[in-house]
């Protein structure tokens, strides 16, 4: 299954940066930041605690065509890892993983024209496997430099986000 969804999404991103490559090529952004995170172990285990940890992610993007008026959209890839939390009676191990979603972004232009929405939808290969949704808010801060706050949603895993990205 595994397998499968990391196929799908390199043929995805494949086919979207050859389909767009000169679109793609404006649109490139990377980002990183830094999360903190809430695991949810105590689902599994009934003799772990819930435990919280700091970490950090890094990703990249590119823009793809929709039809969904109003709306831009993007693929992302990211690295996520977290700093030690309890996973199980007496383990503590950082949390690590790879991850694809689709984002949609909204101009909020009622309230700043710098500012914008965004939601997530995708997957998370790693340590916590599974889907992974989000929502958040950027600020523009240049045409090229932007700031992000985000709540995502894990399997396990809840985390909260401030993140930079650069738009090439």
């Amino acid at each position: 299954m595994n397998k499968m969804i990391i196929a799908s999404l390199v043929t995805l991103a494949a086919s979207t940066a050859n389909a767009e490559q000169e679109s793609a090529a404006k649109g490139l952004y990377l980002g990183g930041g830094i999360s903190y995170n809430d695991l949810d172990a105590g689902s599994i285990f009934k003799e772990v605690d819930n435990d919280s940890a700091s970490g950090f992610q890094l990703f990249a993007g590119l823009p793809i065509e929709s039809s969904i008026k109003g709306f831009e959209t993007f693929v992302e890839l990211g690295y996520f890892q977290t700093n030690n939390l309890k996973i199980a009676p007496n383990v503590k191990e950082r949390v690590k993983g790879v991850s694809g979603s689709f984002v949609l972004q909204r101009d909020l232009n009622e309230v700043d024209p710098n500012l914008y929405a965004l939601a997530r939808i995708g997957v998370e290969l790693g340590d916590d496997d599974g889907m992974l949704m989000g929502v958040g808010a950027g600020y523009r801060l240049s045409p090229k430099v932007e700031l992000r706050a985000e709540f995502v949603n894990k399997d396990l895993i809840t985390s909260y986000q401030a993140n930079a990205l650069v738009r090439f």
